[in-house]
């Protein structure tokens, strides 16, 4: 029903304040932008926007729009992506789709690891919730997804289990819980940290985990994404909880972790179609990320041991 030129106005003015701004954005006129809302507005039976002030706002059925409007052209432009590798010679192509925290800390090392078997494949990674990841796999959008996220709906697709999760305590180097070999989370919740939001399947995780112990849930700030968490508590804001690619992000930025809490669930998993073959360069990447799973994430008893004392005997050498 919706051309590409229209679906091109929609995200434009999706993206920007008034309709001079968008039409501009897409090589438009104003003047033509708006005839063009007006037409689709008719042919599609409901209003896409409201006037207030002088400015364009979405109604509640332009908004629902939206998400698909984004995909549709996402999968328009992978095909011209397609296309243009097609015609340069380049056929091998991954589209991988990730959680924020998954982009940041695990992703970049197992594509790393992927690239000197398939040094000619094109990659790109989309963002996106761990449902919306789902969608993207069971719809043939991304090869491969990374996500945390609950059981259930990981058994819509097929799945590779990366990594049992836990909840850590993220803080500054010179914090003073840094000097200790330990925290609860008791402690934590105690002194007000920093959350995730209960959107996301970890800052869900935590609010369950004070509600059972009967703890506090009084947050200082609440964060949309781990890695920003992991920031707020690098400037001293806090002590963060996160989840353990969280925890992996932070120490990589040089924070200290404690770990606070095993997971049941959410999970770290790897979700792919049920329905369609993996290409070479999409079960390489799956190797790699299970093998920086294992590195990273999956604490053995030993390697926590070691952490434990040398966590310890840094306390002492404080005291």
């Amino acid at each position: 029903m919706l051309n590409r030129r229209e679906l091109l106005l929609l995200r434009a003015m999706y993206r920007h304040d008034t309709v001079t701004a968008a039409a501009a954005s897409v090589n438009m006129t104003q003047p033509a932008a708006s005839a063009l809302l007006r037409d689709m507005e008719t042919r599609l039976g409901f209003a896409l926007f409201s006037r207030e002030n002088r400015r364009l706002h979405l109604t509640s059925q332009g908004r629902s729009l939206i998400p698909e409007v984004l995909n549709a052209l996402a999968g328009i432009e992978a095909v011209d992506r397609l296309a243009v590798d097609i015609r340069q010679g380049a056929m091998t192509r991954l589209d991988v789709g990730a959680v924020a925290i998954a982009a940041s800390s695990l992703l970049p090392a197992a594509l790393a690891g992927m690239r000197p078997a398939h040094p000619g494949v094109a990659v790109t990674i989309r963002a996106g919730t761990a449902l919306e990841i789902i969608e993207m796999a069971v719809d043939h959008r991304i090869d491969l997804g990374i996500i945390i996220g609950s059981p259930s709906d990981i058994d819509r697709v097929d799945s590779l289990r990366l990594a049992p999760l836990g909840l850590h305590a993220v803080m500054r180097q010179d914090h003073p819980w840094a000097r200790q070999p330990a925290l609860t989370l008791d402690e934590v919740a105690a002194a007000g940290p920093i959350v995730l939001a209960t959107a996301l399947p970890a800052g869900r995780a935590t609010s369950q985990a004070l509600e059972s112990r009967g703890l506090p849930c009084r947050p200082i700030i609440e964060a949309a994404q781990s890695s920003a968490a992991c920031a707020l508590a690098a400037q001293g804001l806090g002590v963060a909880i996160v989840e353990s690619l969280g925890a992996h992000y932070a120490e990589r930025q040089g924070l200290a972790v404690r770990h606070l809490l095993a997971l049941e669930d959410p999970v770290l998993a790897v979700v792919w179609s049920r329905d369609r073959a993996m290409s070479a360069p999409a079960q390489r990447l799956r190797e790699e990320l299970a093998e920086q799973a294992r590195t990273w994430l999956v604490r053995t008893p030993a390697a926590a041991a070691r952490r434990k004392r040398a966590c310890k005997l840094a306390y002492q050498d404080v005291v």
